[in-house]
């Protein structure tokens, strides 16, 4: 996975110590987005685990990150439609997205190491 913050970056006034802040936030709430995702697409709860994405897309966006922000948005609007779903479209989507999630810590903690004052 590579992380290029750029537009991010530009949408904060280049302020690297503040994105620096969001990415430390967004890798101690990753545990939590999992669980959160995992448990929702476990019980079926499609309230639940569009909610989660729904989370997950917007603190994902706030860092640029945006192959999960992309997979987030894709789970909460296809869990927000109306109509029978197969729980296998949602196992599938939630575990890409949770994938996503348990790779960018790396990149992510590579970023703020180079770029920390």
């Amino acid at each position: 996975m590579h992380y290029n913050p750029t537009e991010a970056l530009e949408r904060i006034d280049n302020d690297t110590s503040l994105l620096i802040m969001l990415i430390d936030v967004f890798i101690k709430e990753c545990p939590s987005y999992i669980g959160k995702l995992q448990a929702a697409c476990d019980r079926q709860d499609l309230n639940a685990l569009g909610d989660a994405a729904h989370n997950v897309k917007g603190a994902s966006a706030a860092i640029g990150l945006d192959e999960c922000n992309h997979l987030a948005e894709e789970l909460e609007v296809t869990c927000r439609q109306s109509g029978v779903k197969s729980i296998a479209h949602f196992e599938n989507s939630t575990a890409k997205l949770i994938a996503v999630l348990n790779a960018c810590e790396a990149p992510l903690k590579d970023w703020v190491k180079k770029n920390r004052a």
